[in-house]
């Protein structure tokens, strides 16, 4: 069980999120969440191989490029979310941050072979950014019953609660105790999983709504 909350339930987690979408994209196709439906197949892949690898070397490589790969696509997800030019600029600024970051670590640092807690943090925060900006949209437009029915209101809201709730457990994951940092992951992973149950519950209740 304790393998399973450490290494099995982060993938499942994204099958989960890749599901939801995939009920969301049926309602209404739109490039954002098919960017983000193929993001979610690829991190399944991705996440599976770096967990159950026993190539530690393989485990670190796969697991920078999955984040590098994350805040990619989101950022592309809350561009395209958010309505105004400024918080639009926002987002380009903080991903440039980011593949700074990413380019320095993998050519500068020569850490692209190590985990980099603090790199992880970093995208943690950008995220975090960017789902209270999206929430202050949403503020300045309150519309309850649309809302409610809107996927990506849910679907912002569980990245939220996993983002925000994990950024500290993210940064300073490398100066724990090793005999801590496996429960640490695993709670986690636990985190990632109710977010993840969120969306799919919101994404089907809202194509209940549509359809019966």
């Amino acid at each position: 069980m304790k393998d399973f909350f450490k290494n099995g339930l982060e993938p499942l987690s994204y099958l989960i999120y890749a599901i939801a979408i995939f009920i969301a994209i049926r309602k209404n196709k739109l490039i954002k969440k098919e960017v983000l439906f193929i993001f979610y197949l690829l991190a399944i892949v991705i996440i599976l191989v770096a967990c159950y690898t026993t190539n530690m070397l393989l485990n670190r490589i796969l697991y920078n490029l999955y984040f590098f790969i994350t805040i990619s696509v989101f950022s592309y997800y809350f561009r395209s979310l958010l309505s105004t030019k400024t918080k639009k600029n926002i987002v380009n600024i903080l991903f440039i941050i980011n593949l700074i970051l990413f380019i320095n670590i993998c050519l500068v640092s020569h850490q692209f072979f190590e985990i980099n807690n603090y790199f992880y943090a970093i995208i943690y925060l950008t995220i975090i950014v960017h789902a209270l900006l999206y929430f202050h949209d949403v503020l300045k437009n309150v519309n309850e019953i649309k809302l409610l029915h809107q996927f990506d209101f849910w679907l912002v809201s569980g990245y939220l609660l996993y983002f925000l709730s994990c950024f500290f457990i993210i940064f300073f994951y490398e100066n724990v105790d090793i005999s801590l940092r496996a429960t640490l992951w695993s709670l986690q992973n636990s985190i990632l999983f109710l977010s993840s149950l969120l969306t799919m519950c919101a994404s089907i209740w809202i194509y209940q709504k549509k359809y019966y």
